[in-house]
């Protein structure tokens, strides 16, 4: 019996016996026991079928990259037009946040960016992008600066600022609902207090002048010390809040002037205050949303009274910086409906994200906001 050799690739792994004692050479296989030759059409007929799997799978490859590009350009033209037509209109379209996005996922999503279009990554292509997101990032970082561009974008979109739509009615008596599970929410300021008001439910004999000039009472949870005193005296106004651990007026006017006044003036600390409903509404809300920002904590009350909290402004210094940032933004809104035109720095703006948006490779298009 004839010797024949054949490549590896050739006979079928069955056809390989371990057990053959006959020497091969590197990289060739003895023909086993049986088959004494390959038939030439053989040879050839296993060469055709390989030669016909690669040209399939050629031709497959080829049929999806056509499909791909078909579907590009049916979903906006060519593949070109179609990344300017996706370019970010504003800065957080820039970042790929939306416009009540937080400090943390602005940081988040402009290091995301940076990753992908760093010059150390993407060469000089990412140069003049990452110019423009490192001053995006400084203005949405900055909170005056975040707060008046959106300003100016949403009035130059023709649209009103959501948390800017403040209630008119300052009635001693609100509309008022559970506030059920809100610690677990940032505060929205709405020009309506957090406590429930029970105002137009006070018999007349427990009325006196505070409920005629429409007075209410706040409670300074930084300085109060958690005496239960106010909750013994009006239980049906006052109580300790469980997070806080601090006096809180969960009802206005739930017990009658007498008692309230008498809770306000035998207050250890005097930490009660008589305010106006223009005054609670605001005080209420910088109070819960310092405590959201810190964890629903208070800082230590003889640190605040002592005025050594660790730089922290108590509730009045708050509000009254609060007031006047709501007045200023305002008195903008109103020069901008004056006016009636764009903002020139956001269309600025605008023109800048694309004209470099479209100088981008298809690449880091793709990468950062495909």
């Amino acid at each position: 019996m004839s010797l024949q050799l054949l490549p590896n690739n050739l006979w079928p792994s069955s056809f390989v016996s371990a057990s053959d004692p006959r020497p091969t050479r590197p990289g060739l296989v003895s023909q086993p026991q049986g088959f004494s030759r390959i038939r030439a059409s053989q040879l050839a007929s296993c060469r055709s079928d390989r030669s016909a799997v690669n040209a399939a799978w050629l031709f497959a490859v080829v049929l999806l990259g056509r499909k791909v590009r078909s579907a590009r350009r049916a979903r906006g033209g060519s593949e070109n037009e179609a990344s300017i037509m996706k370019a970010p209109q504003n800065l957080y379209e820039l970042l790929g946040v939306q416009d009540d996005a937080n400090a943390d996922e602005i940081k988040k999503a402009y290091h995301d960016k940076m990753k992908i279009c760093h010059p150390d990554i993407a060469g000089d292509d990412g140069e003049e992008i990452c110019i423009l997101l490192n001053d995006a990032y400084d203005l949405l970082s900055d909170p005056k600066e975040k707060k008046a561009y959106d300003i100016e974008l949403h009035g130059a979109n023709g649209m009103p600022k959501p948390v800017l739509l403040l209630e008119q009615d300052m009635a001693p008596t609100w509309e008022w609902t559970s506030k059920a599970g809100n610690k677990k929410m940032k505060p929205v300021y709405n020009g309506r207090p957090l406590s429930r008001s029970l105002h137009r439910k006070v018999p007349p004999e427990d009325q006196g002048e505070k409920w005629n000039d429409e007075k209410f009472v706040f409670v300074d949870e930084w300085t109060c010390i958690a005496c239960r005193n106010c909750c013994d005296v009006a239980p049906r106004t006052f109580c300790i809040d469980a997070d806080a651990g601090r006096a809180r007026v969960f009802a206005q006017w739930g017990n009658s002037e007498e008692l309230l006044d008498y809770a306000v003036q035998a207050c250890p600390v005097d930490c009660i205050y008589w305010v106006s409903r223009d005054e609670l509404q605001v005080l209420e809300y910088v109070t819960r949303d310092r405590m959201f920002e810190n964890g629903n904590t208070v800082p230590c009350s003889m640190a605040a009274r002592q005025g050594t909290g660790g730089g922290l402004e108590d509730p009045f210094t708050m509000a009254t910086d609060f007031k006047a940032k709501l007045e200023e933004e305002a008195e903008r809104r109103k020069r901008n409906q004056q006016q009636g035109e764009v903002s020139a720095s956001i269309s600025e703006m605008q023109e800048r994200i694309r004209v470099l948006f479209s100088n981008l490779s298809e690449r880091l298009r793709t990468a950062g906001w495909g």
